[in-house]
């Protein structure tokens, strides 16, 4: 994740059937994020790494289109909509239960990263129209993975 210069990994794409993810927002500086931890606001960046067990999103219905890329497809980006602010139920790594509320980049990549847990993909999420326009991209890396295997 860290050299491809990625914000999250779920396990998922490492080929690992859990359901534990992790965000790392610290290296981005123009993309705001807000967090509240268990109904307080807090720092995100004092949270970072987030890593997360068996989470649940509860999702607004505030709403925007923005691009975004996975390390799935690398090089690939395309709008995708997501709600504005999240609320996810999850256990951290030593099986606690916590609460957290985010908005900005970090309510994106949480939902991100949760699709992945869930079997979706980004280009899962993009309209017929925008996902067709991917399409020689999408071929072109299919080939260089199966040419790869």
């Amino acid at each position: 994740m860290r050299e491809a210069e990625g914000i999250g990994l779920a396990a998922p794409q490492v080929g690992i059937s859990l359901q534990i993810a992790v965000v790392d927002l610290r290296k981005v500086e123009k993309r705001p994020s807000t967090m509240e931890l268990m109904g307080k606001p807090v720092d995100w960046r004092v949270h970072m790494p987030l890593f997360f067990c068996n989470p649940v999103l509860s999702l607004t219905r505030r709403r925007e289109d923005e691009e975004e890329g996975c390390l799935s497809f690398p090089g690939l980006l395309g709008p995708v909509r997501r709600s504005l602010r999240v609320q996810m139920d999850y256990l951290d790594l030593e099986g606690r239960p916590l609460s957290l509320t985010a908005g900005g980049l970090l309510a994106r990549a949480l939902q991100h990263e949760v699709d992945h847990l869930m079997g979706t993909l980004f280009i899962d999420r993009m309209t017929p129209e925008a996902r067709r326009t991917l399409n020689p991209a999408l071929e072109e890396i299919l080939q260089k993975q199966s040419a790869g295997k």
